[in-house]
């Protein structure tokens, strides 16, 4: 693999961790600024929403997770570049949700992206989640 192909895949690597730290950080603005102006993400496989928007992702987000620690992990990414602006990935992923009453979520999935070049920044355009096992207490 190239250099420049390995330089790609690192940012777009550290772009979904940053996402994933202001998310379970609650850095709204942050995480917000991980995100292509248009995306399109869709949840409901995890019986969640679908959303058009960074800003009314994020909205979403904050009214779900009040009060709620989220700890998100994604490893194991597959990040295959389809253009020199353009790439999708797939991450391996484990959550924990603990909410204000106390009640626990563990789940495990994945997370399916694609992911463009904007103004010289990797943002993510699309999102979906599927998961495999969900234990709850």
């Amino acid at each position: 693999m190239d250099p420049t192909t390995l330089h790609t895949i690192n940012s777009i690597e550290a772009l979904k961790a940053r996402f994933f730290r202001a998310l379970d950080t609650k850095e709204w603005a942050e995480f917000e600024s991980t995100l292509a102006d248009d995306i399109e993400v869709d949840h409901t496989a995890l019986g969640g929403h679908q959303a058009t928007g960074a800003s009314n992702y994020t909205a979403l987000l904050q009214e779900d997770y009040d009060g709620t620690v989220t700890v998100h992990d994604a490893h194991m990414p597959e990040i295959e570049l389809t253009a020199a602006d353009s790439a999708v990935g797939t991450w391996a992923m484990q959550v924990l949700l603990v909410r204000p009453d106390g009640q626990r979520l563990l789940a495990f999935g994945h997370h399916q992206d694609t992911y463009g070049l904007q103004d010289g920044r990797w943002l993510i355009t699309t999102s979906a989640s599927t998961r495999l096992q969900v234990d709850e207490s």
